[in-house]
Order: C-alpha cells, then structure tokens, then sequence
C-alpha cells in the first residue's frame, strides 16, 4: 500500500522537530474543508486557471498517452501510458515570460495529500517551478519513483532541515535543453528529503530562502546535462510559478490522484521546538533473539536516522498510531492478521533491530510480506555489512494477504545490530524469522528464550512443575534435572507428542513435544 497517516497530532514537525504552529490542520488525516466540487478535464499540453481560485492548472507530455482532471477546490489527478516525461500540476502562475514576483514579498505553504501507481526511471514529486533574472527550474522533492542520483541533479551545496526531514540542495545545469524560453541553458536547484512522503505541509518559502543564502551569485562549476562541466552563475530570481507536480518519465506509465490541497503564498514559518534525543537501545531493553521471530514494528527505540528511517504517507485512519507513539510517527504500524506489521512503506525505508544471535552457522530467513503492487525485494544487512536480499513475487492487489520471502545468510554468534531495508515501496513486512537447522525454536525448544525454560538451564537443583493439558486439566508433575530442558523431561515422563502447559511458581508456558 501507498504510505501513511499519524503525522503530528499536536501539529507539524518542521525545520528540526514537533512544531506548534498555526497550522492546525493535517492532511494526512483530514478531509478537505471545501469540497472537490466539478471535475473538468484538460486536453492535450495546456495551461489555464482554476475558477473560483487563484491557482492555475498546467499538462505537459512527451511521447505516449495522458489525461488530467482539476476540481474546483484545486485537486487533481492524471494518468500516463508509455511516456517519455509527463507532468501535471497546479498551484500558482505569474506568467511564464513575464517579470516575474520577488518571493520575498510573500509566504508560501502547501498541504497536500495524495497516492501514486506505476513505474518509471525518474520522477519527481513535489514543488515546482521557473524563475527569470536569471532562468532558473527548480525543484522541492518530496517523493519520487526512483530516488534522485546526483548524476542528474547535481552535487550538494548544503541542506535544510524543514517539515519534519532533512533535504539535501543540489545545483545542475542544463545545456541547450527544452525550457519556458525554448531551448537554452539553463540552471536547476533542487532540495530532495531525506525520506520521501505522500502528505504533509511543505514550509516552500524556507527552501526559497535556503536557495537565496547558499545562490548569491557565486560562480560554480557545474555538471551538465552533456555530460561535460561548465561555469554557472547561481542566484535565484523572480519567481513565476509556484506549483504541487508530479512528474514521471523515461518509458512511465502510472497515475497520480491528489484528494488534499490547499496552497497559499500568505502563509508563515512555523514556531520550531527542537526535537526529544531519544536514547538508542533495543526495544523494551531485550535484544531480539536468534533462532527466533523478530516482529518488525519492535525495531529499536531511537531518533529517526539512528534507529529507523520512516516515510510519511497517506494511510488515513487505518494504522496503529499508537502502538510506538508520536516519537515513531513516520513509521507505519497496521494490523496483520492476528497481529502487526510495518505499512505504507516506501522504497528504501530501513529499521535496526538489536539482536543476539546465539550460534554460529547458516540460519534459514524468512521475511512474511505483503504487496498487492508486484514483486520486489527486502533487504537484510547485519553490522553495516549485506546479509541477504529476500524477493517475493507480490500479494495481487490484496494487503491482506502475506507471502513468506525466504534466504540463507551464515551469523555468527553474540551482539548485533540488524538492517532491514524494504527496497519495493508498499511492502508490508510483518516480521522476519531465523531457523537454525536442528535447532528447536519452538517454545521449551533447544533455541527457545522463554523464561522458564532460561530458569531451569541456570538452575544447580532439581525443579517440579506442575504439567495442565490445553483444556486446563491437572496431568501430574514432572521433576526436572539440574540443568536438563523442560521439554526433554516432558518427553521422558508422559511420552506422548503435543503440547503441554507447564507451570512453575508464577511461570507458565506453553511447551510443544513431538
């Protein structure tokens, strides 16, 4: 599924954390306030206004097949076949070769909301626009289909932490390429986020106003889409667009479907509280353990970027915004099954997990998974180092259903800090299991951590437990050795398979015998 809803019930987390800003609404779970009202469709490459608003609406295609549809409250959607670049958009127009507006002199803000299908070698989604004086395109990337390489947006001259995230800034230059002015050379400014999002506010003058004290005019060699390098001046301009996109190109087909947007250019930076520092540690205080199932919404307690790194997305109402709390709230934790899994993902999203793996040898992993999109892959990696890429073939449009993704890795034994980076958006990963051959795992089992199975091997004298059938009736007792298994005793004494209740003092545990 396509990403999330828990963004920051208290507000917004902007520039470097929770912010109790003037903006009380969020898009990511509220509805607009005014209603989508009629759709109008838009024919071929067009540009024109929204009535009733002071947005204007703009598709643009090369190549294959496009449709696009604004509503009177300024949401829109659009879909694409087989297109070599394909953009639609709304939000504000000044006039493509006019004068231009001096950003300065106005605030601007979005919020906004939508969903994506498809696929594509780039795209960009997010903020866009031109300035003149001089020509500038440029880009605030909040999401995409393939992450943004520096190969075509340049490198990094700085960043902006602003709406929750950090952004990385970047400069290239386009050599003779298609602009507003026809073909020219011209320059690129982008900030992308450091996780991408389907909702949220996008605080667009900070970003502008970053842009104006990285650009002053200095001269820099850069890039360029020639594949060569060639000095470029950088310096903002004036403004004449300032526009919600989504494009998507190099053989792309998908859609795009905006239920939430409201920009203004009369909005205002929010009010910033630094962020909580949350120490890093294993979740609860245990580590996981190996042979043993690891549930992956247990990833280990820390900042984002130390222990997890989540996506924002749009998920309404239909996650657990609870189980981790607001201090977690860029990752999604829906029901799965009788129990959770991490949803809304998007690609490249990683979570840690402190682990003790307690043998050496080739362990067998299986990842339970959900894709209703297609195929992909989660990847594991153990102490920085790849461990093993577990695909799956997709759940056919039902996130319902789970698929057991599988692999072998060698561990070795003691202390480590577990990767698992879902590499296909909207996978849902529900936990992660590792088998070592010949070694039971199952509760009272040779691999098991359960607490009264830990008693008996550390005990020096001899226990009696008290041994109960699953319907609660009274089967006797069983005297277990000094440093012997419950189960090896279960086994000796009633010398039947199944399982078995087994109570000691205030420790009761179910135990399996084969």
């Amino acid at each position: 599924m396509v990403k999330k809803s828990s963004l920051f019930k208290a507000g917004l987390v902007l520039a470097f954390g929770l912010t109790t800003s003037a903006y009380a609404v969020d898009a990511c779970k509220d509805e607009m306030t005014k209603a989508r009202g009629s759709e109008h469709r838009v024919q071929g490459n067009q540009t024109g206004s929204i009535s009733g608003t002071p947005w204007g609406f703009e598709q643009w295609s090369q190549g294959g097949s496009n449709n696009m549809s604004y509503f009177d409250n300024g949401t829109f959607k659009a879909d694409w076949s087989n297109n070599q670049d394909f953009l639609a958009r709304v939000g504000y127009r000044y006039g493509d070769n006019g004068s231009g507006v001096d950003h300065k002199t106005k605030y601007y803000t979005v919020d906004y909301k939508y969903t994506k299908t498809g696929t594509a070698q780039y795209g960009y989604i997010g903020i866009y626009g031109w300035t003149v004086n001089p020509q500038i395109e440029y880009y605030i990337v909040d999401d995409w289909y393939s992450k943004p390489s520096e190969a075509y947006i340049g490198p990094k001259f700085g960043e902006i932490t602003v709406d929750g995230a950090k952004y990385t800034i970047h400069a290239f230059l386009r050599d003779q390429e298609p602009s507003k002015t026809g073909t020219s050379t011209f320059v690129q400014f982008f900030s992308v986020r450091a996780t991408p999002r389907q909702c949220g506010h996008i605080d667009i003058s900070a970003h502008f106003n970053k842009w104006d004290e990285l650009f002053h005019g200095q001269t820099a060699n850069l890039p360029t889409s020639k594949n060569g390098k060639k000095d470029a001046t950088l310096k903002f301009g004036r403004v004449t667009e300032v526009m919600l996109m989504t494009e998507a190109g190099g053989n792309a087909t998908g859609s795009v479907d905006y239920s939430y947007f409201d920009m203004t250019d009369a909005g205002s930076p929010s009010e910033i509280i630094p962020p909580k520092d949350i120490t890093r540690g294993p979740y609860k205080g245990k580590a996981a353990a190996i042979p043993g199932t690891i549930e992956a919404e247990n990833f280990d307690e820390g900042n984002e970027g130390v222990a997890y790194n989540g996506a924002q997305g749009a998920s309404g109402d239909d996650g657990d915004h609870e189980y981790r709390g607001e201090d977690y709230s860029s990752v999604d934790i829906v029901n799965a099954g009788d129990g959770k899994a991490i949803g809304y993902t998007a690609a490249d999203e990683w979570l840690e997990y402190t682990v003790e793996v307690a043998k050496d040898g080739e362990y067998e992993i299986e990842a339970n998974v959900s894709n209703g999109s297609g195929s992909g892959t989660v990847e594991l990696s153990l102490d920085g180092k790849d461990l093993v890429s577990l695909p799956f073939t997709g759940t056919t449009d039902d996130w319902n259903a789970y698929e057991l993704a599988k692999g072998k890795a060698t561990l070795t034994a003691g202390k480590h800090t577990l990767r698992v980076t879902i590499a296909t958006a909207n996978t849902n990963v529900d936990y992660v299991k590792f088998t070592l051959p010949g070694v039971d795992i199952t509760p009272g089992g040779e691999g098991d951590e359960s607490a009264i199975n830990t008693v008996v091997r550390l005990n020096n004298v001899n226990k009696t437990y008290q041994v109960f059938d699953m319907q609660g009736r009274f089967l006797g007792n069983v005297n277990v050795a000094a440093g012997a298994t419950v189960k090896a005793a279960l086994k000796a004494n009633f010398k039947t398979a199944g399982v078995y209740m087994v109570k000691q003092g205030s420790f009761m545990q179910r135990i399996a015998v084969k």
